[in-house]
């Protein structure tokens, strides 16, 4: 039997559901993305941050959940240690261009939705 002990708020999800063989280090310092940013060329990374904010908008298209496991396998890839940074710019193209945030709903298992951040229309209600 395997042991884990985890920092709460570091690393992937440990669930059940494939996570157990892609290990992750914890997000690393602001001086530690400093070096990995400027070992990529600034159109690699703006290249993974076009990928991952058309990955989000098909997800969020189909209903499915978002989950950080499938960023990194789909899309991050060889770019890991630069993770904060593509999704932070990611989240900001989404709120700048169509009014999204990216909001991580379960924490333990790190699942993330799109929610709209545009004012409702006056007079738009909730019907059911």
């Amino acid at each position: 039997m395997s042991q884990r002990k985890r920092s709460r708020g570091l690393g992937p999800s440990q669930g059940g559901d494939g996570d157990e063989d892609f290990n992750l280090s914890p997000t690393p310092s602001h001086s530690q993305l400093q070096r990995n940013l400027e070992r990529r060329s600034q159109d690699q990374i703006n290249q993974k941050v076009s990928e991952l904010v058309q990955f989000l908008l098909v997800k969020d298209q189909k209903k499915i959940p978002i989950k950080r496991i499938d960023i990194l396998k789909k899309v991050i890839g060889d770019y890991r240690d630069v993770y904060s940074e593509i999704v932070n710019r990611a989240g900001r193209t989404l709120q700048q261009v169509f009014g999204l945030q990216l909001v991580e709903i379960d924490t333990k298992h790190h699942v993330y939705i799109l929610t709209s951040d545009l004012p409702r229309a006056e007079g738009e209600n909730l019907h059911r």
